[in-house]
């Protein structure tokens, strides 16, 4: 099994490289519900574990049934330097199998393909082409039975101050024999952490989208602007549409001396954030792999054991710091761009540092009434 990006989607190839159809109409749906490129491709990737399982013990997709989690749990443990997946890592899994089902619940059933009726041959013409599958059993009881308990731990996505601070400073470190790609790298570093933007959101920005720096102004804006040439392509498309979010004038101006003095020029390329690399690439839209890359080198030469820094990890810690300045939620969640308010919900917890902080600020201003 193999995962493999075509134009339009992310899709699981089985050994003779035949597209999985079940697999294909199922991030068809999600792409047209707009689920981001990376979430796409992890639903794909708890899949091909899913269909390498089955694989191993012989069974078709519609005839898995909830009694067979038990195999699959232990499947998905043997392959883990410990012994047993983390909670997370499981509850992720059934989730994800949870959503495949339900899918396939509403549309009315797989697919059977001629091969596979003439192998079973018990088909007659009245059930031609379908097998109704009892999804029905696939509800939330199976998530509720089958997962495991997720022990409260510190929150390892968010970053703190010293930590943002340390990681910048790594880039800066690692890309000193380059300016201008040090000076691209920090600053997509700075937009992500002061924004909250996805990386595919900053990756669709060009140079149109944001103001002209004001001296005197303390804020501006940054502009998420729907473009239909843009949908087609997974790394760049906008998840959640337009939006407008406002930022530090300071921020503004280090974008524009970005484009204005260190920005590879490429006729017909709008993009601010371009590849730096010499040769023909110079100055083209780079892939979001590309951003990662980077990013998990930066991550490896700071020495954050305790924070896997991804453009996703600046998100969570953007949205984390807003709810503890204690911004209202509902801005929080249009600044962002979450399209439930259920989702922005989930980042209200207050971190260990922030309880401790408070509670010294609390002993300080009560020291006089001390037993």
């Amino acid at each position: 099994m193999k995962i493999e990006k075509t134009l339009t989607s992310i899709v699981l190839v089985d050994s003779k490289m035949r597209i999985i159809p079940e697999v294909l109409d199922f991030t068809n749906y999600l792409n047209g519900k707009e689920y981001s490129p990376n979430t796409i491709r992890s639903y794909v990737r708890d899949l091909k574990v899913f269909y390498e399982w089955m694989e191993i013990g012989e069974l078709e997709v519609f005839e898995v049934q909830p009694r067979h989690m038990t195999s699959f749990i232990a499947h998905i443990d043997s392959k883990s330097p410990k012994g047993r997946v983390s909670p997370a890592t499981l509850n992720r899994y059934l989730a994800t199998l949870s959503s495949f089902y339900e899918y396939f619940e509403v549309i009315g059933g797989f697919t059977i393909d001629s091969t596979y009726k003439k192998r079973k041959n018990f088909f007659n013409d009245a059930n031609r082409g379908y097998l109704r599958h009892v999804v029905k059993d696939w509800n939330s009881s199976v998530y509720s039975f089958f997962s495991r308990k997720k022990h409260k731990k510190i929150d390892k996505k968010r970053l703190y101050q010293h930590e943002a601070k340390k990681f910048y400073d790594v880039i800066g470190e690692l890309y000193s024999d380059n300016e201008s790609l040090k000076v691209r790298n920090q600053l997509i570093f700075k937009v992500l952490y002061e924004t909250g933007m996805r990386i595919g959101e900053l990756l669709h920005l060009r140079v149109s989208d944001y103001d002209l720096p004001d001296p005197f102004s303390k804020t501006g804006n940054i502009y998420l602007v729907f473009r239909e040439e843009d949908e087609e392509d997974l790394d760049r498309r906008l998840k959640t549409g337009e939006r407008v979010i406002a930022v530090s004038n300071a921020l503004l101006k280090e974008i524009d001396e970005y484009v204005m003095f260190h920005r590879p020029m490429k006729e017909g390329c709008e993009y601010i954030f371009v590849t730096h690399s010499s040769g023909e690439s110079e100055g083209e839209p780079p892939s979001r792999a590309s951003m990662e890359k980077w990013f998990r080198k930066v991550y490896v030469a700071s020495d954050l054991y305790r924070n896997k820094v991804t453009p996703h990890a600046l998100r969570h810690t953007h949205v984390t710091n807003l709810i503890e300045a204690g911004i209202d939620i509902n801005i929080v969640k249009e600044r962002v761009g979450h399209g439930n308010i259920n989702t922005t919900d989930k980042y209200t917890h207050i971190s260990h540092e922030t309880l401790s902080t408070s509670y010294e600020r609390f002993l300080t201003q009560y020291k006089g009434g001390e037993l």
